[in-house]
């Protein structure tokens, strides 16, 4: 007997409806802010992921040689397959173009709670726009898209930070390693706070400069109240362009009615390597996951893959760590399948039982019927165990005299319909009941 492989999933159809119910939420809040489905391959050239992606990604790429000699990736993200077309057809395009997907994505990686080897992940992008409210409308869609799943902010922390913020701060303080730097602040949760002094003294950096950076992480509050302190503390032109930035940010979010859900944290700065402004992380304020997805403004892509500067904001949410925490909070729909109609039969009247599905599945009705010569009781059972909301008996007796029995299988109720008006107009029958 074959195993499915480690860090894979087998949805089973009761299953599948509980994801296609969260999946259907996720795509009716994103099209509401204005965004359009986008799909690409699922295999991808290898240098795709290596101009751009972080060394973390490319050592968790699927990859191989294809039978023409290339060296081909299974996606395990989906920014620069959707920067790719961006490219190729930056000419036909208006922007700002707003676009979303919900793609299956692979990374060879240690499964863990959270974090598996093949996973759903939903992109949101908008492209073109270097306004400050196109960062907030990002924002604002993942907040909405997760308070329309059944969260609020008791559950869910938005936590935004500003890269460049993090830059000016430590030019300031005379340190010119960035990205080491940078890479050492974005493990510092995973770590104790010896090791990361540890880290940073390893790299050159100064006690008196470890403390400067220390006490500049901790400045981590209410969003507004957090960017006006700050303003009154550093004054360089550099650093004071990105304070007026975030704060145009956090003043749009608080007119939207989101004040309560982020927080300023500039300890965020993301692992990705392609960031360049403004990132986001959302937490559940337990803290009992890793974060459920992250984002931010990443304006230099498009010219890496050889087009013009094209500014862009985005983020990436898995479905994994997003199906715990909507468990742990009760909150994942029910795992159960549905239809509208079974068709149960009594005798010879598979005559009929064509035309009804016909009608009926031509007025858009879920139907199935039986096919499996049982008798009454146990299709009733199999309708039950198929989640059917109503019960068509057709039988020989019934059908002397024209007629069908409609059961409604929530109420009990049942009535007596004339086979050729049910025929006809099966909706005039099945709106009281469905």
């Amino acid at each position: 007997m074959f195993e499915r492989l480690r860090g894979t999933r087998d949805f089973l159809p009761n299953e599948m409806a509980a994801r296609k119910k969260v999946f259907s939420s996720i795509k009716k809040t994103v099209e509401e802010f204005g965004f359009f489905e986008t799909d690409t391959p699922a295999i991808e050239l290898f240098e795709l992921y290596s101009i751009k992606s972080g060394e973390e990604i490319i050592e968790e790429l699927y990859a191989f040689q294809d039978k023409g000699g290339r060296m081909i990736s299974l996606r395990p993200e989906l920014t620069p397959s959707v920067v790719r077309v961006l490219v190729s057809r930056a000419k036909e395009l208006s922007f700002p173009v707003k676009w979303y997907s919900i793609p299956r994505l692979w990374r060879y990686e240690r499964p863990q709670s959270g974090r598996l080897r093949e996973f759903y992940q939903l992109n949101i992008d908008i492209f073109g726009s270097e306004d400050s409210r196109s960062d907030s409308e990002v924002i604002s869609c993942a907040i909405k898209l997760l308070c329309d799943l059944g969260f609020d902010e008791s559950d869910i922390e938005v936590r935004i930070s500003d890269r460049r913020m993090l830059h000016e701060f430590l030019l300031n303080l005379g340190i010119d390693s960035y990205q080491d730097v940078l890479k050492i602040i974005d493990k510092r949760e995973k770590v104790s706070e010896k090791d990361f002094n540890e880290m940073l003294t390893e790299i050159g950096m100064s006690a008196t400069q470890i403390k400067e950076i220390e006490d500049f992480l901790n400045s981590k509050g209410n969003f507004l109240k957090s960017i006006e302190n700050l303003s009154k503390i550093y004054k360089g032109e550099g650093i004071s362009n990105v304070i007026e930035s975030l704060r145009k940010i956090a003043e749009n979010l608080n007119d939207r009615g989101y004040e309560k859900f982020t927080t300023f944290d500039p300890s965020i700065v993301r692992g990705l390597d392609y960031y360049t402004g403004m990132v986001f992380e959302v937490h559940d304020r337990k803290r009992e996951f890793r974060a459920l997805f992250g984002g931010g403004r990443y304006d230099n892509l498009a010219e890496l893959f050889g087009g013009e500067h094209i500014p862009a904001v985005g983020f990436g949410m898995g479905d994994a760590v997003l199906e715990l925490m909507m468990r742990r909070k009760n909150i994942w729909p029910e795992e159960k399948v549905e239809i509208d109609v079974f068709i149960a039969t009594i005798g010879n009247v598979e005559k009929e039982v064509s035309k009804l599905l016909t009608s009926l599945r031509n007025s858009g009705f879920r139907v199935d019927f039986d096919f499996m010569s049982r008798n009454l009781s146990n299709q009733m059972k199999f309708a039950n165990k198929l989640g059917a909301s109503s019960l068509l008996i057709v039988g020989e007796r019934d059908l002397k005299e024209g007629n069908v029995t409609l059961r409604d299988l929530k109420s009990g109720e049942e009535s007596k319909i004339s086979f050729d008006k049910f025929v006809s107009s099966p909706s005039n029958y099945l709106t009281k009941v469905l």
